[in-house]
């Protein structure tokens, strides 16, 4: 009742009310339990009970300030049904009983934000390190991982491969047939490079249609292997326009070429468009170095 006391109309009409009426004794009885000397009060359980009272609320996704409150109202009318339950004249009972009930509820309020706060951070983290169109993760990401495995490669020794790749035909079919058929075909690359890497491989979204591969422990030479293997991946993605996708490929290895990432990606960038310039799929290494046929 004290949900719908405190609910606009709007809010009435999307409150699930018979799911109130079947769970919420049930759970003011749980509640009530764990008001009894000795009972157990896990963290787990509390956080549990406080996010039922959410979802009884009828709250896609509550914010810590909702949970308080909606703890809040269901404190009074579990204070309302002790006061009820009681004999009036002991008031030393009463007190007690409230006592432990702010308790209780005290210690659900903190347990329950604490969880949800820890919930909306670990978001907040994926989306930003995450492309939102393909899954994929993002630049930001890629520099944090691009320096973590420049650091395991300084210390204990183990090489890296970097694939830099350019989708060539996006912008035709964006042209050409709209912006949804270049979403569509930027996802089927991306889980075209999904399929054809290692477990430990990275995939990553650039942005726009530039891609790029981290691959831990792979040298220059098998990166390369590799690099054919995802042009043809590639290659077979099914898009809209009647010429089929290419790819340029830069390929780099750490220590090979460069061993900081500003170096690495300069080199890895320079070797997608020598590849991108010849008309071949994969380029490998520095200026000096000859670009090697994928064909």
């Amino acid at each position: 009742m004290r949900l719908l006391e405190r609910a606009s109309l709007e809010e009435i009409e999307r409150l699930p009310t018979a799911r109130i009426a079947r769970e919420l004794p049930e759970l003011v009885s749980e509640i009530a339990r764990a008001l009894e000397p000795g009972a157990s009060r896990p963290t787990s359980v509390l956080v549990e009970w406080a996010h039922r009272v959410g979802d009884l609320a009828g709250r896609e996704r509550t914010s810590a300030q909702d949970l308080v409150r909606d703890l809040a109202f269901l404190q009074s009318v579990m204070l309302a049904e002790l006061h009820r339950g009681l004999d009036r004249i002991d008031a030393v009972s009463v007190l007690a009983a409230v006592e432990e009930l702010a308790e209780l509820f005290s210690s659900m309020q903190a347990d329950a934000v604490a969880d949800l706060l820890s919930t909306r951070t670990r978001e907040l983290d994926w989306l930003g390190t995450t492309d939102s169109l393909t899954g994929l993760q993002n630049s930001r990401f890629m520099q944090q991982h691009l320096h973590h495995l420049i650091g395991v490669q300084k210390r204990y020794g183990h090489p890296f491969a970097m694939l830099l790749l350019d989708i060539d035909g996006l912008k035709r079919i964006n042209d050409a047939y709209g912006s949804g058929a270049g979403d569509r075909t930027l996802v089927g690359v991306a889980t075209a490079l999904g399929e054809s890497i290692r477990n430990v491989d990275t995939p990553i979204r650039m942005g726009g249609d530039e891609f790029c591969v981290l691959l831990p422990h792979q040298t220059a030479s098998r990166a390369k292997t590799l690099a054919d293997r995802l042009a043809g991946a590639i290659e077979r993605v099914e898009a809209p326009a009647a010429q089929p996708l290419r790819v340029s490929i830069g390929v780099v290895s750490c220590p090979q070429h460069a061993t900081e990432a500003e170096d690495l990606l300069e080199l890895a960038d320079g070797a997608m468009y020598r590849a991108k310039a010849a008309g071949e799929r994969v380029a490998v290494g520095g200026p000096e170095a000859t670009s090697e046929n994928g064909n």
